[in-house]
């Protein structure tokens, strides 16, 4: 294919030359002048001729012009390259033959034009089916058909074409119409559209010599795509088979991709009766053969109600945009499967409506559905049992573990000296470690499972820091270590999770004094951002201690990590604390951080965003005597109930009473505490919840049942740790929640609270008291 480039400037003509070097197999006529452009249109046929509107001996016009008077490019594409077109050029250059007009800087335009005429030059490569009487139109015709391409198949008579046709995979079919033998060329085709798809459908190409308007009518209403008139001008035909055979090549590769994607296609009228399917639909509904005249709702399952499939066909064939359903459908066999079913309104071919009705089979997706149904299903199933798990093991491991700190805690009351003493505060801080670690582990358990909720309520950042101190101070005192705390003035009117605060910064603090030996501890507070509604505060704990290595930086917050191995055989711990500080933190909206040098200390810092209140916080009210001092001054002779199983608990918790004047009655299970309740009035029940024969908050709701007992004060007192616990046992009825091993201070708290409410105010057993909360 040659293109011949008419243009006086080398730098455009290289320009030109390079926008059509896209092209495979062109070769490119290069000329300057007129006189140039004329020779090389002689010597040789041009396919397509772009000429400069302004050449150095004339313009592009009078080029054109000539080229096509003088025959040299009779057919081929002209296009005139000009600065600036106009209507009037535009009218000379459509008398002198010009095909088109571009403006120089539209190349991409004249790019495109000339791909749509070059794709067209290509090789036809089809197969064709060519019927003609006339032995010398039929060879010549014959001959330039396989010039162009095409692998062809010449016939004298349809006769003879019939058996070929039905027997070989042509692309396009090209007949005369008046035919010698039995049969005609209008039988012909006439026959093949009888045919079913997609043999029946073949493009059908009509000659004839009889060229009226009534004729060609009479053509289109026998079924052909296209016809020539005779004489064949070789050009004409070559565009009308070549646009045809294009045609059937895209909906062959609109087939394809259908089929690949597995998306059936059916076409319905407008009551929703089947037209045709193609090959995807039939297979998906198991149909052989065509599938008859039927309504698609046959096909569609509704086990409740099948009327509903056909009102939902409607409504989707109905609808102007393209909608999605999911049905049941139903193979010819009976077997179900589930659908998605779209419509979109196609051309009608009658002037009925047309939908097509777009299937696919999502039997796969839904197995994959449901297997992710029952792996979430098995997920949530395998955490309740952990979350079980975990609270049975905490249960019976706290409960012996509150008789060991309770005794302790009595025994240090007696006045014990020497070694006896030593050990009893042995037994005391080893029962209290032991707490911490399954307080770790709930802790970590609730975080991971991400069923841990923080408070937002006053907050003191001044109590958080002294709180922290006198937690740890006294063991890094027993270690020589100086304990300092730094705080720069912060704002009064913050709110936060006072609890998780103290938990993050305890373990910093917890974790600074056990890996210091000499020196010292600091810990400090600062106030980062701050705004109308938000503060962003840093809290920081330095240390003398031994370091992290620069290779352990970066995994120190990883769950059960620590520095290296010989750091848990010599200094024990889970490596939990780190990993629990950064959860908290990320809750709170913080990040978390380490700096440290080996052999010289750590930095370990957390920053997080607490809100602030919408009006100042009243004043604290500064109580004038201790919680058990307030109990036995104003509270002596109360009545108490202590509902525990366990013999050991029951004798613990009595011995921490002991001191508040209170009479103390003993229930060993909910059957003795609900007819205990009703016999006897009672200021505040002490409820344990997991005993034999009816548990804590079976023996509440009864409880609750009673007219007269709707305001008392049931506490649960429980080493069920979970916060699921906690609101189960608020759902009961109970009105507050102490944690097991029992801290003498926080039950004196919370039973001089209730005991201050009295039964008029917490007649509204959901008011509960948050006090207990660690």
């Amino acid at each position: 294919m040659r293109v011949l480039i008419v243009e006086s400037s080398p730098l455009y003509r290289e320009i030109l030359q390079q926008s059509f070097n896209r092209f495979r197999g062109v070769d490119f006529v290069l000329s300057a002048t007129r006189m140039e452009a004329l020779a090389e249109a002689a010597a040789q046929t041009v396919d397509f001729v772009v000429i400069s509107g302004q050449l150095s001996d004339c313009d592009g016009l009078s080029l054109g012009r000539q080229l096509r008077c003088d025959g040299l490019v009779p057919i081929a594409p002209i296009v005139l390259l000009t600065g600036s077109p106009s209507a009037e050029m535009a009218i000379d250059a459509e008398r002198a033959g010009i095909t088109e007009i571009f403006r120089k800087q539209d190349l991409e335009e004249l790019v495109a034009f000339a791909r749509h005429f070059l794709d067209a030059q290509q090789p036809l490569r089809c197969r064709i089916l060519y019927v003609e009487d006339a032995p010398e139109q039929r060879l010549a015709l014959a001959a330039q058909l396989r010039e162009w391409g095409a692998e062809v198949d010449a016939f004298a008579s349809a006769d003879e074409a019939w058996p070929a046709f039905l027997g070989g995979d042509h692309d396009l079919v090209v007949t005369d119409i008046v035919l010698g033998g039995h049969m005609t060329g209008s039988r012909l085709i006439n026959r093949i559209r009888r045919q079913a798809a997609p043999r029946g459908e073949i493009p059908i190409v009509a000659l004839t010599a009889f060229d009226t308007p009534q004729r060609r009518v009479e053509l289109f209403h026998l079924g052909i795509d296209d016809y020539v008139a005779k004489p064949v001008f070789p050009v004409e035909l070559r565009a009308r088979i070549r646009n045809l055979v294009a045609r059937e090549r895209a909906e062959e590769r609109s087939h394809k991709l259908m089929q690949a994607t597995e998306l059936g296609v059916t076409v319905v009228d407008e009551e929703g009766f089947v037209l045709s399917m193609d090959h995807n639909a039939k297979s998906m509904f198991g149909i052989a053969g065509e599938p008859g005249s039927r309504n698609f709702a046959g096909f569609l399952v509704n086990e409740q109600d099948g009327g509903k499939c056909m009102e939902s066909l409607c409504w989707l064939i109905g609808e102007q945009d393209i909608q999605r359903l999911r049905f049941t459908g139903r193979q010819v066999d009976g077997h179900l499967f589930p659908l998605q079913l779209s419509s979109l309104e196609i051309e009608p071919a009658d002037g009925g409506r047309r939908f097509a009705l777009l299937t696919r089979d999502v039997s796969d997706e839904q197995a994959l559905a449901d297997q992710l149904a029952v792996a979430r299903d098995s997920a949530a199933r395998l955490g309740r049992m952990k979350s079980e798990f975990l609270s049975n093991v905490s249960h019976e491991i706290l409960t012996p573990l509150n008789a060991i700190v309770g005794m302790s805690f009595l025994l240090k009351q007696r006045g014990l000296t020497g070694d006896a003493r030593e050990q009893v505060e042995h037994i005391d801080v080893a029962g209290h470690r032991l707490a911490g670690l399954i307080d770790e582990i709930l802790d970590f358990s609730k975080l991971e499972s991400g069923k841990l909720e923080l408070e937002s309520v006053p907050v003191s950042i001044d109590g958080i820091l002294a709180g922290v101190a006198a937690a740890v101070e006294p063991r890094a005192a027993g270690k020589g270590l100086t304990f300092r705390v730094e705080s720069a003035a912060l704002p009064p009117d913050l709110l936060g999770d006072p609890v998780r605060l103290s938990q993050a910064l305890l373990n910093y603090a917890s974790n600074a004094v056990k890996f210091t030996e000499r020196g010292g501890v600091t810990l400090s507070a600062l106030l980062v951002e701050d705004s109308a509604s938000r503060c962003t505060l840093r809290f920081e704990v330095r240390d003398t201690g031994i370091g992290i290595a620069p290779e352990y930086l970066n995994s120190i917050f990883d769950s059960f990590c620590q520095a290296d191995g010989s750091s848990t055989r010599r200094y024990g711990g889970t490596g939990l604390g780190l990993a629990i500080t950064r959860e908290l933190v990320g809750l709170m909206g913080g990040e978390v951080g380490v700096s440290s040098t080996p052999g010289a200390g750590s930095t370990f810092w957390f920053v997080v965003k607490l809100a602030r209140a919408s009006a100042p916080f009243a004043a604290p009210l500064v109580p004038v005597d201790s919680p058990l001092d307030d109990i036995a001054r104003h509270f002596a002779g109360k009545r108490l109930l202590l509902v525990d199983d366990d013999l050991v608990n029951r004798e613990v918790a009595l011995a921490i009473l002991s001191g508040t004047g209170l009479q103390i009655d003993v229930a060993e299970n909910g059957l003795e505490a609900v007819r205990a309740v009703r016999e006897r009035d009672y200021a505040a029940v002490l409820m344990d919840v997991q005993m034999p024969y009816m548990d804590g908050m079976q023996a509440t709701r009864l409880i609750r049942t009673m007219p007269e007992r709707a305001g008392l004060p049931v506490i649960a007192v429980t080493a069920n740790a979970f916060a699921g616990d906690r609101q189960r046992c608020f759902d009961a009825g109970m009105s507050d929640f102490i944690p097991k091993p029992i801290q003498a201070q926080l039950l004196y708290s919370v039973i001089l609270r209730w005991l201050r409410i009295g039964r008029v105010a917490s007649g509204n057993p959901s008011s509960r008291s948050f006090l207990s909360e660690t």
